[in-house]
């Protein structure tokens, strides 16, 4: 896992409760985002979140942490040879 500034580890973790709200740590970076697609940098690269109505609530770099509220359709991460498909939810409506 990478290092934070202070020499320690990072934890990396995505909680999704009820498909509403989503928290992630080891974020990066934020790459995009709009109510439909969420896309972080993470420890371990980037990763989607497709949803509808979706809003950052918590924006933190320092600690490496990322929460969103909206309906959560699916997590990817998006590998640098593959195209975004699969993620822990399948695509339902």
């Amino acid at each position: 896992m990478p290092e934070n500034g202070n020499g320690s580890e990072r934890e990396r973790k995505i909680v999704v409760t009820d498909r509403k709200i989503i928290e992630i740590t080891d974020v990066t970076g934020v790459l995009s985002f709009d109510e439909e697609e969420i896309v972080l940098e993470t420890g371990a690269g980037k990763l989607s979140v497709d949803g509808e109505g979706l809003r950052i609530t918590v924006l933190s770099l320092d600690s490496g942490r990322v929460s969103a509220v909206g309906k959560i359709n699916g997590i990817v991460y998006i590998g640098e040879k593959q195209e975004k498909r699969g993620g822990v939810f399948g695509r339902r409506g």
